[in-house]
């Protein structure tokens, strides 16, 4: 019954999720408020979790269901701080620094690269599919959750680099340094300790994370500063590298 139960819930947030980010004709409010959505499902997500657990004695940090609700509400969470507003009271901040960046490294218009569609295929598009199919997948898989902390450890590491390089704060370094290394190492250590996955699990969770990052930029030029592809189909494949965890299921050992 707890099985079922917590089946429902995610199968009900992924249709919540369908309905939230899918394009039916809201596009301009999806790509300037998608972040905003995800805001107000991160709680939810946390409260259905920890419901999730009922009675079970399962230590909390190997509890894979949970762990991948507290995953995904995370990640919800560092977008805010990402693309909302920052420490620093900056609106849609990241947006404004890569297109300033891009810019100064390749001369290129300031805002002709990175759009705010891009931004939201990104985000809503790869991350939220590998983390609402990671709760899906859970308990009987692990993978998917695996990547899903894979994908977090990649880009909380990142910011915390960016952070050291340029002796600044970055939007999205708070989250980073309070949920996702924390969060993302203590799951691995914990499954590590128990034996619920190998080594080897976590090592291509991470290499899916490290690679999906390299799609990102690399199909962002490769469709908006080189016209090698149709900018369609570098959403498409941001949108099946969020679920390509899910396709290749692993259940714990």
């Amino acid at each position: 019954m707890r099985i079922m139960n917590q089946k429902l819930a995610a199968l009900s947030l992924m249709i919540f999720f369908a309905m939230a980010w899918l394009p039916l004709g809201q596009q301009e409010f999806l790509v300037n408020h998608w972040m905003k959505i995800g805001a107000f499902i991160a709680p939810i997500l946390v409260f259905a979790g920890f419901k999730s657990r009922g009675d079970s004695s399962t230590p909390w940090m190997t509890d894979v269901t949970l762990i991948a609700y507290l995953l995904t509400a995370s990640y919800l969470i560092h977008q805010v701080e990402e693309h909302w507003v920052d420490l620093l009271g900056r609106e849609y901040p990241l947006y404004d620094f890569l297109n300033e960046l891009i810019a100064t490294l390749f001369g290129r218009d300031k805002y002709g690269i990175l759009t705010r569609n891009g931004i939201f295929y990104i985000n809503a598009g790869m991350v939220w599919t590998a983390g609402f199919l990671a709760i899906l997948a859970s308990p009987k898989h692990i993978f998917p959750a695996l990547a899903m902390a894979g994908i977090m450890l990649v880009n909380g590491a990142a910011h915390v680099l960016n952070a050291i390089v340029a002796v600044d704060y970055n939007s999205g370094l708070a989250t980073a340094l309070v949920l996702f290394l924390p969060l993302s190492i203590l799951f691995y250590r914990a499954l590590i300790k128990s034996g619920a996955a190998s080594i080897g699990a976590i090592a291509v969770a991470v290499l899916w994370g490290f690679v999906g990052h390299v799609i990102l930029f690399a199909g962002l030029f490769a469709a908006n500063v080189f016209g090698l592809v149709p900018v369609e189909i570098y959403y498409i494949t941001l949108i099946f590298w969020g679920a390509l965890p899910t396709l290749i299921l692993r259940k714990p050992r």
